[in-house]
């Protein structure tokens, strides 16, 4: 298209795209005002703190078209003045100038600085030392659980062969389609139809945790002997942070239901009965599990401030393992959208590898992280 021709284009549509892009970035700059006081609580303030990043990712496009539609108006604002000097109205002139929102550039300016440090920022690649000795693997995976491949996914895990196991929504009746773990792993506990953990090192101590009176969760703490050192291990499920309804259909959850039924209250409370728990913990530890929290969520650094983030110090890129797509009947071509599963670990232990496993037939996608106990 020839300049001439574009600068015609940007004349007509300048001023209804100015005034998009400005309404857009006054509305990111309410929420990230919002984020900064930490306000929370609200149901819809709470859903868009899940997925802030994506708030900001519009800034992309945004930015440089409200760069080219601010010189199409400056053009526009130019060619109107001559045609009326030339017809001898320069005081009309001057009264009916207008000039482009430039504050609005300023602003979405600030917003990408913002967005690169809060959720750029710490996904970015950081080079971590290599093991100094000996390694151990964990993996932490919800199996999801009306799952009809659970073969691909023992299948996987044995490939993977890690350490130690943690699984998730491990449903009544799994113990025998889960038979090949059993043949591999000497030791295994669980939480029946919740968490389940293999583990090649022997069990020490098991201990049920209550994160939630009523209606009811529990977590699993287990006490390992790996090799004369104690290791805790903290196996745990959070609830959806969903209303509750009265028949549960986990398909239905994934939609505008869901989010019209979101709320984050009771799981951020079973979360925060975890975090105390954790806190008195007085062996080295690892946590293992979902957590249905977005790593954009405000009670994440809650969770931060107790526990140290495995992916955080040796993951690359966003880690992202929900959903996926092809579990739930969306087109495959559709990526996770959030980071839910996670693994935790106290100071005793650094993290030397943490990566996301392919899709295994769940909606969540595994997650693998590699430990070495910490020379410090």
């Amino acid at each position: 298209m020839p300049w001439s021709s574009l600068q015609a284009s940007l004349r007509r549509i300048s001023t209804p795209i100015r005034h998009l892009i400005s309404f857009y970035a006054l509305l990111v700059s309410v929420f990230t005002l919002l984020r900064i006081l930490r306000l929370s609580g609200l149901p819809v303030i709470d859903l868009a703190n899940t997925f802030a990043p994506y708030w900001f990712m519009p800034l992309v496009v945004t930015f440089p078209l409200s760069i080219i539609v601010t010189r199409g108006g400056a053009l526009n604002a130019e060619h109107s003045r001559d045609r009326l000097k030339r017809l001898s109205k320069t005081v009309a002139a001057d009264q009916t100038q207008t000039y482009p929102p430039r504050w609005s550039v300023l602003l979405q300016i600030c917003l990408i600085a913002i967005g690169l440090y809060a959720f750029a920022a710490p996904n970015m690649f950081r080079p971590v030392e290599p093991p100094q000795g000996e390694t151990f693997s964990v993996v932490t995976f919800n199996v999801q659980g009306g799952n009809r491949e659970l073969s691909q996914a023992t299948d996987w895990l044995l490939r993977a062969a890690p350490d130690l196991i943690v699984l998730q929504e491990t449903a009544e009746g799994y113990d025998q389609r889960l038979a090949p773990l059993y043949e591999v792993y000497a030791h295994e506990d669980h939480i029946e139809g919740s968490a389940r953990v293999f583990s090649r090192y022997a069990i020490l101590e098991r201990e049920i945790l209550i994160v939630e009176d009523d209606p009811g969760r529990e977590a699993l703490r287990l006490l390992l002997d790996q090799d004369g050192r104690e290791l805790a291990v903290y196996a745990a499920h959070f609830t959806l942070p969903l209303k509750p309804r009265a028949q549960f259909d986990p398909n239905a959850d994934i939609g505008l239901e869901a989010l019209l039924r979101y709320d984050e209250r009771r799981r951020n409370a079973q979360i925060r009965r975890f975090l105390a728990i954790v806190g008195g913990e007085s062996k080295p530890f690892i946590v293992a599990g979902d957590f249905n929290m977005s790593d954009a969520s405000l009670i994440y650094d809650e969770a931060a401030a107790r526990m140290q983030d495995a992916w955080r110090t040796a993951g690359v890129g966003a880690g992202r393992t929900w959903p996926v797509a092809a579990a739930i009947g969306l087109p495959r071509v559709i990526q996770p959208l959030l980071r839910i599963d996670y693994i935790w670990h106290s100071a005793a232990l650094r993290p030397v590898m943490a990566a996301v496993g392919e899709a295994i037939g769940s909606d969540h996608l595994p997650v693998t992280v590699e430990f070495e106990w910490s020379q410090n």
